[in-house]
């Protein structure tokens, strides 16, 4: 009976803790997808807000004038600054930027070494920011993850053209995207154990996460090319037993993260092979546990019906 329920049970165990990954990988990829899509809706809405439609050349036009210490640039960002600080607090940016058609950062809603420079031919031409704002002149373009010295952690950055009433083009906004926005999805591991982890990887095989198991950033640190990220910038999406950038033995669910638009990343769901088959050990470890008792017991029990039946003979045959 033993090696009956051991062969039966065996294999659904295993599918329910793969199914399990299954479910908890699809989650996370439809939250991500989720968040970027909002992202994208976001910056499209606030640059058609009039406020920005209204401010932009305004601060572009002071800024030429003067400069940010005349009397006409200050009154515009007295009249315009906190209206633009509350799309921060309402869409939880970190910053937002207005830049003018000549790649001038005529406004930003929080000092930045950024203002005042000239992102076609300045000193930041060439950062993200830089590259962000030339894409952003014709359409809505996210960046991948880079690092906010004034905020001391990873942003996005999000940029969208910006056009008057009559269609013509005034500039570009750019916003800062904190990385905590999307890494509250990857730190909700219920369900996961003790080895369980939730990570993205880049098409540059870097981790765009943080490590559940490195104390140090590992962000665009640490490089991971495993079967696992292999198959799944290969398109595939799928779950198996593979080693992980700790060459230890897990579980991996992994799937590419498509529709993303403007990043090519994939994530995986893993669990330790140790943790995840646990119970299939521990249901052999009881049915072995079963089986000696029982074992013992109908031993034991034959032991001492036979010798209460041997001593119940032998007096008869000397009758």
């Amino acid at each position: 009976m033993a090696p009956l329920a051991y062969k039966t049970l065996t294999p659904a165990i295993k599918n329910e803790v793969m199914n399990h990954l299954i479910s908890v990988r699809e989650i996370k990829k439809m939250q991500i997808q989720n968040f970027f899509y909002e992202r994208y809706g976001d910056v499209n809405v606030l640059s058609k807000n009039p406020l920005v439609v209204q401010s932009l050349p305004r601060f572009s036009m002071a800024f030429k004038s003067g400069g940010f210490n005349d009397s006409s640039y200050r009154q515009v960002d007295t009249y315009y600054g906190p209206l633009l600080e509350h799309f921060i607090r309402q869409y939880g940016y970190n910053n937002i930027f207005l830049i003018d058609v000549e790649g001038n950062v005529v406004f930003g809603v929080r000092n930045d070494a950024y203002i005042g420079t000239n992102l076609v031919n300045g000193k930041f031409s060439s950062f993200t920011i830089g590259e962000i704002f030339k894409d952003g002149v014709n359409n809505i373009k996210f960046s991948d993850l880079t690092w906010c010295e004034e905020a001391k952690d990873f942003i996005f950055m999000g940029a969208a053209p910006v056009y008057d009433i009559s269609n013509k083009p005034l500039g570009v906004i750019i916003v800062e995207v904190p990385y905590s926005k999307i890494d509250v999805f990857l730190a909700q591991r219920d369900g996961l154990g003790d080895t369980g982890e939730i990570y993205i990887v880049g098409d540059d095989h870097f981790m765009r996460s943080k490590s559940r198991f490195i104390t140090q950033n590992t962000i665009l640190k640490l490089e991971i090319n495993t079967k696992a990220t292999q198959d799944a910038f290969s398109g595939n999406t799928d779950v198996k037993i593979i080693k992980d950038y700790r060459n230890i033995p897990v579980l991996s669910a992994y799937t590419p993260l498509d529709n993303l638009r403007d990043v090519s990343w994939v994530l995986l769901v893993e669990i330790d092979v140790k943790e995840a088959f646990y119970p299939i050990l521990s249901l052999k470890t009881n049915l072995i546990i079963i089986g000696s008792a029982i074992s013992a017991i109908t031993g034991l029990y034959l032991y001492f019906t036979l010798r209460k039946r041997l001593s119940e003979s032998i007096p008869s045959e000397f009758s």
